[in-house]
């Protein structure tokens, strides 16, 4: 049986990751930052008790924690999840909040790993497509983004906007440069593989007790039916024009741990278009099926104003052919991630 760890273990895509681990057979430790986000995550999941365990590392660029770590148990894989993300207001300083916790954090694994996991097959890495752009209306018109592409913010440029956003993406993109700087330059035994998604929906299987917890993307989709829009609202205003299921990226993490097409090599992955009027009309249309009757009239209007021409080609085909992929619907997606949030509304009443 594989071990396998995974950082950032109550997080929404590490939560899936161990669910999918678990079911292929690993067993998992899976690191937070305090105890309590563990026993929250067992509380959710008592299911998973027995193959899976839990240690505190609450700075991933701590090396003398890390090398603790690896000397305790013996891993075959890594899954790296955990990442500084854009959103909340104490996050203000670019070299602070960002750019060393992103760089330090990859390398310090990457670094630990080589001093003391003789035994590690492979480390995959959650990156994120804005390491290749913002996703901004001027950066995708008439683009095409591939493996090769990067986005074009300097960390000097990052630090003069003073934004949330910029400073994320810029993030993104040095701590995937000095991922590769490492596999160049010190040519570790196992591999390592990053993985490159859109935005990311589905159901939240990580531990939530209020709405005001939910991440970023499932957000946005609830922004569909509480009450934030009238009108449908340009896809821009609200998302990045492309997407990928939860469970399909957890899945991909998996197989990107073993498959030997993956090794050393960069992905997007998924691609799948996405616009503002394609989640309210997936939504809609269960509605009338009586699939999800709660949401009928908390949706937006369609007026017709969500068109974009200038939406980018996403070219994910050969990360998806090498992990052989497969996709969930729309349906599937959407859906199911709704049907958790109003489960979550009813909850707290409302």
């Amino acid at each position: 049986m594989p071990h396998t760890l995974v950082t950032g273990a109550n997080s929404f895509v590490a939560a899936h990751i161990i669910n999918e681990l678990i079911a292929t057979g690993h067993s998992v430790t899976g690191s937070v930052r305090r105890v309590s986000a563990g026993e929250d995550l067992f509380n959710e999941h008592p299911e998973w008790k027995g193959k899976l365990d839990f240690e505190v590392v609450q700075d991933y660029a701590d090396q003398a924690a890390l090398d603790a770590l690896f000397q305790k148990h013996q891993f075959d894989h890594i899954v790296h999840v955990a990442a500084p993300m854009p959103g909340k207001p104490e996050l203000s300083d670019y070299d602070k909040d960002f750019l060393r916790p992103a760089v330090d954090s990859n390398v310090t694994i990457l670094k630990s790993a080589k001093a003391n996991a003789a035994g590690l097959k492979s480390i995959v890495i959650t990156g994120s497509i804005n390491a290749i752009t913002t996703g901004a209306p001027d950066d995708n018109k008439a683009r095409e983004y591939t493996n090769e592409s990067w986005n074009d913010i300097t960390p000097e440029f990052a630090r003069e906007q003073n934004n949330g956003f910029y400073s994320y993406c810029s993030s993104k993109k040095e701590a995937e440069l000095a991922v590769w700087d490492f596999v160049k330059t010190e040519k570790p035994s196992y591999s390592v593989t990053l993985l490159l998604p859109a935005l990311i929906f589905g159901p939240p299987l990580q531990s939530m007790t209020s709405l005001k917890q939910l991440n970023f993307s499932v957000q946005v989709v609830y922004s569909y039916f509480n009450g934030t829009y009238d009108e449908i609202p340009n896809t821009h205003a609200a998302a990045f024009p492309s997407y990928i299921d939860v469970r399909d990226l957890a899945t991909a993490h998996v197989r990107a741990l073993t498959r030997p097409g993956a090794a050393n090599k960069r992905f997007l992955i998924g691609g799948a278009m996405l616009t503002s009027t394609l989640i309210v009309e997936t939504l809609g249309g269960l509605a009338e099926k009586g699939v999800l009757p709660e949401l009928k009239g908390r949706l937006p209007k369609d007026t017709g104003k969500d068109v974009d021409v200038a939406l980018p080609r996403i070219h994910a085909e050969e990360g998806n052919e090498v992990l052989q992929m497969s996709f969930r619907t729309p349906e599937q997606t959407f859906g199911d991630l709704a049907k958790k949030v109003l489960e979550l509304e009813k909850k707290e009443g409302k």
